[in-house]
């Protein structure tokens, strides 16, 4: 007994110091209204935080080494959920190694507690190939957790030694991912060049709606997108594409869902002409249309 307590106390004592380690690079973000959230010191002066629960404002206050600092947004990622605060001076950073994720290592995942650190051991579940995200970037692996992620989220998420796999983030169907480490530093890489990130786009709000019995493809697809609003000027609105159409496919795919639909929209789709099939006043018709660059933001 007194061995294994020892073996215990051991585990326990590593990762408390991988905790206190840590706190050189885990950020406190401060929003204006009250919202509070979690990031990662990515570099000196630039704190990374997740994009979708990132509020939408130029200006917040980061705590990260003891430090409070002022930062502004310096570009957002949806596609890779990344966002980036520039902060007004430099920090000493102390960012881990990137690590390599096998499914059923454990992980430590890390956010901010009010000028502490919060800490959870988790496990990941599952490790697979790449995919691509519901807003057209493709993550280089799918890494899920067996642990609910909350206001953590954005925070980094560390291998047992100590090294990085990458930012927490809350998935489709409640699943907590990590975005690793390798997309986070080509996302943080194009924001500070560019201050955004590629996307394509066709210049429509969408809703899925059912097909007319008598429209429906040969394929039995059931489900369409029908177009609510057509921006002017934009790649739709050029081609004649009219509010109350449903759109059936967009460049040989069917255009089912939104997720799949965007996933064709990455940085390689822009300018490239695709045909859309789609459904209007009791007809199948067919244009051809141009991808375009969305704004950024």
């Amino acid at each position: 007994m007194p061995e294994s307590s020892s073996i215990l106390c051991q585990f326990s004592d590593a990762l408390s110091a991988l905790v206190t380690q840590a706190r050189s690079f885990v950020a406190s973000i401060e929003h204006a209204d009250g919202w509070r959230g979690s990031g990662v010191l990515w570099r000196g002066n630039v704190v990374v935080a997740s994009e979708q629960a990132l509020p939408r404002d130029a200006e917040y206050e980061v705590l990260v080494a003891g430090e409070l600092v002022k930062a502004q947004i310096a570009g957002r990622d949806p596609g890779v959920n990344v966002a980036i605060l520039r902060l007004e001076r430099e920090i000493a950073s102390a960012l881990p190694n990137f690590a390599k994720a096998n499914a059923g290592a454990l992980a430590v995942i890390l956010g901010a507690a009010g000028e502490g650190v919060s800490a959870r051991l988790a496990m990941l579940r599952s490790v697979g190939a790449p995919w691509e995200s519901m807003a057209g970037a493709t993550i280089d692996q799918r890494i899920v957790l067996d642990s609910t992620i909350g206001q953590d989220e954005g925070g980094p998420v560390l291998a047992a030694d100590g090294r990085l796999f990458g930012i927490s983030t809350r998935g489709a169907r409640r699943q907590s991912l990590v975005i690793p480490a390798s997309n986070v530093e080509k996302s943080v890489s194009l924001l500070l060049e560019q201050g955004g990130v590629k996307r394509g786009h066709l210049g429509v709000a969408l809703r899925p709606v059912a097909i007319p019995e008598s429209l429906r493809p040969g394929d039995g697809q059931r489900i369409g997108l029908m177009v609510m609003e057509v921006e002017s000027g934009g790649p739709a609105g050029m081609a004649g594409i009219l509010a109350g159409d449903i759109l059936l496919s967009v460049g040989g795919a069917p255009a089912i869902r939104f997720g799949q639909l965007t996933r064709q929209l990455g940085a390689n789709s822009i300018g490239r002409k695709v045909e859309v099939r789609f459904a209007r006043a009791g007809q199948v018709e067919k244009r051809e249309l141009t991808i375009a660059e969305r704004a950024p933001g």
